[in-house]
């Protein structure tokens, strides 16, 4: 057995087979780091640095296997063209039930979202029915000890459902991992411009936004201007004006174009809440979506850069793939 008193003295390649030999010893034969460390006369603590070069160097490969299964060939491709730090598409049990698409889609995003986290993280959430699912999905699992914080990104919406609100599924998603939340006071939209500007004043609604903008992690879905999912606030005419003016997409209240810029509406300022470029400086946007009907949204928020990992089904993500391949480059 190798002496790794000497490791850091040996040629490049007698380092690659100690690291190999350390962690066949640690992963295949099943040997505690003690034991090791007393193999190769060293200490536990030189093994488990070992073994996290091992990892680093690519010597150690560890594939966890999902309970379900992804298009790989898919997120590569996504990846490649937008350029996305994380993608996840999740090849669908029931073709064409959407229905069933979006328990897929929450469990997966549930099951990332346990991955990344860890103690003392700041966590910002938006709205809507799949962060419902998402959250739900994560409370019905094993409560966990991972306090993190979770703040909303933007006032309430108020749209007779609160359990989808920005306000309780911050609370939700903050107890399920033992954490703390915040909440904003106020509606995500009021009356005037001399309304919010006076809220913000307020130090209750300033302090949880100035932790939003440094939320570790976003957790968002995602709206396409063609819905209705904004229709308690926009009529018809209203609705027609923005895609008159390009605007495809929504995340947490603001309208965006093909190239991900910001689209104006009357609503900017009057909204409480984080703006699209604030939401697009943290340093992961989670967005988990479903469904063909948001794959022209995607392709406008991942032109702009203002979601990073991106979590969807098949049938979502091979719309995302024919849209962009028939589009001019708009990067």
């Amino acid at each position: 057995m190798s002496d790794v008193r000497k490791y850091e003295t040996g040629s490049s390649q007698k380092q690659w087979n100690t690291l190999a030999t350390v962690a066949n010893l640690y992963y295949n034969s099943g040997l505690t780091q003690n034991q090791i460390a007393d193999m190769m006369y060293t200490s536990r603590s030189k093994i488990s640095r070992m073994l996290s070069e091992a990892r680093e160097l690519g010597i150690v490969e560890i594939r966890i296997n999902e309970p379900w299964d992804r298009n790989e060939t898919y997120e590569h491709d996504i990846q490649r063209k937008f350029g996305m730090q994380t993608v996840r598409v999740i090849r669908q049990r029931v073709p064409d039930d959407e229905e069933e698409a979006l328990k897929d889609i929450s469990r997966a995003t549930a099951f990332y979202l346990d991955s990344i986290l860890k103690p003392g993280m700041t966590v910002g959430i938006s709205w809507g029915t799949t962060l419902y699912h998402i959250t739900r999905r994560i409370r019905e699992n094993n409560p966990k000890n991972i306090p993190v914080t979770v703040i909303p990104i933007m006032g309430a919406v108020m749209t007779g459902n609160p359990e989808k609100d920005s306000a309780d599924l911050a609370k939700n998603l903050a107890v399920s991992y033992g954490g703390k939340y915040r909440y904003i006071y106020a509606p995500v939209y009021v009356q005037s411009r001399e309304i919010r500007n006076s809220l913000l004043q307020d130090e209750s609604i300033s302090s949880t936004l100035e932790l939003a903008r440094k939320a570790d992690v976003i957790l968002t879905s995602i709206g396409s201007a063609e819905t209705e999912s904004w229709g308690y606030r926009l009529g018809g005419e209203d609705r027609r004006k923005l895609i008159e003016s390009g605007a495809i997409g929504h995340i947490a209240g603001h309208f965006y174009n093909i190239r991900g810029e910001q689209v104006s509406t009357e609503y900017d300022d009057r909204m409480v809440g984080l703006d699209l470029d604030e939401i697009s400086r943290c340093p992961n946007v989670i967005c988990g979506a479903v469904g063909r009907k948001k794959a022209l949204a995607l392709i406008g928020a991942m032109n702009g850069k203002r979601i990073m990992t991106l979590i969807v089904d098949e049938e979502c993500a091979e719309e995302i793939l024919r849209l962009s391949d028939g589009m001019k480059d708009t990067n």
